[in-house]
């Protein structure tokens, strides 16, 4: 299952080092020095759009060591002038919303929900979502783990999917099996991606059409993608590409929606709806982790409910999107704002596909 990654937007993982050097020390500190600053990149990646990353300046070691906040290292080997490992390197928010506010970088922290992707792929008129000889499902399957706000799921495909939904049900949003196969995998939302492979003769390359349906929480989203290929028998890279683009852009589109916008203050009130302690411990967790709520007012608590004020970033719609990440619905209603917690879906698959068969 692709898509898996640290639940801490600020913590960076999987960051393989090797250093030599004349004494095992001195490869030691030459390796953590380059796994912080490649885990500074792909935090900064991550957090950021594109077309800001040319804004960020190139920071010597000095610079970066005070923006981390631990590391832990995994797969540890050592020789008298050589030093391998795996680190996770967690960053300071406050630094790294420093550094990124002081260079004027937007930049978003909210982690979406799970996206549950289905690719259906279409050629010479077959329609193939399952079947071993479906490319375009390996061309998403072999996407590599990459530092994203919108962790992307890609189904296994074993008997159980093959069982709950077919090409056809998935193009024809058919809601009952796609809301089985988005509880399965613990998603949100579905993801429908159909591709259509055309050979343009008269050019000898092939054409890529590319269709996204998603459905969920934004039922009827629907965004068309065309790609071309650079020769006849280079199918497979071009939806590679197809792929990558496509999970790029959801990427990019998610953090537009979620950037913080610190200029944007405001405060609501709001009441949360209590069924006792536990309920009310749990809504307060959730809202300190909210990256747009600064601060969470207290005006009053009994058994049946709490009365808070939000003092947060952005817009109401832009906190009911950061809210709802975490299971937490803000609805108004005549003037007057209420959260309250979401009922819990069920239990996510796991496994791999050539396990499965």
């Amino acid at each position: 299952m692709a898509g898996a990654q640290s639940s801490d937007s600020f913590s960076v993982s999987d960051v393989g080092v090797d250093a030599v050097a004349e004494t095992a020390t001195e490869a030691r500190e030459i390796a953590v020095a380059s796994g912080q600053r490649e885990a500074l990149d792909r935090l900064i990646r991550r957090l950021t759009l594109r077309e800001n990353r040319l804004q960020i300046p190139e920071l010597a070691d000095a610079a970066i060591a005070p923006l981390v906040r631990g590391i832990e290292i995994e797969e540890e080997k050592t020789s008298s002038k050589r030093y391998l490992a795996s680190l996770t390197v967690s960053f300071k928010k406050n630094e790294v919303r420093t550094l990124l506010r002081g260079n004027g970088i937007p930049f978003s922290e909210t982690p979406s929900k799970p996206l549950l992707v289905l690719p259906v792929y279409e050629a010479a008129g077959a329609r193939n979502l399952w079947d071993d000889s479906n490319p375009w499902w390996v061309a998403w399957q072999a996407r590599s783990e990459r530092d994203s706000l919108v962790p992307l799921v890609i189904p296994v495909g074993d008997l159980t999917d093959i069982a709950t939904i077919g090409a056809q049900q998935a193009l024809s949003g058919d809601d009952q099996p796609l809301a089985v196969i988005a509880r399965r995998y613990g998603a949100a939302d579905v993801l429908v991606a159909h591709a259509i492979l055309r050979h343009d003769l008269a050019a000898g390359i092939p054409r890529l059409s590319v269709t996204l349906h998603r459905h969920g929480s934004e039922s009827n989203s629907i965004v068309v993608e065309s790609f071309s290929g650079v020769s006849r028998t280079m199918v497979d890279g071009l939806l590679e590409r197809a792929a990558e683009e496509v999970a790029s852009q959801i990427e990019e589109n998610w953090k537009r929606l979620t950037l913080l916008r610190f200029e944007d203050e405001g405060m609501l009130s709001a009441r949360v709806p209590l069924s006792g302690l536990v309920d009310w411990v749990e809504v307060r967790s959730r809202l300190s982790r909210a990256p747009e709520v600064s601060r969470v007012e207290i005006l009053q608590v009994n058994r049946e409910a709490a009365q808070v004020a939000l003092h947060y970033f952005g817009s109401p719609q832009q906190l009911a999107v950061t809210l709802a990440q975490r299971d937490l619905d803000l609805v108004g209603e005549e003037g007057s704002w209420s959260v309250r917690l979401r009922e819990k879906r069920g239990a996510s698959a796991g496994g791999n596909r050539a396990a499965d068969e």
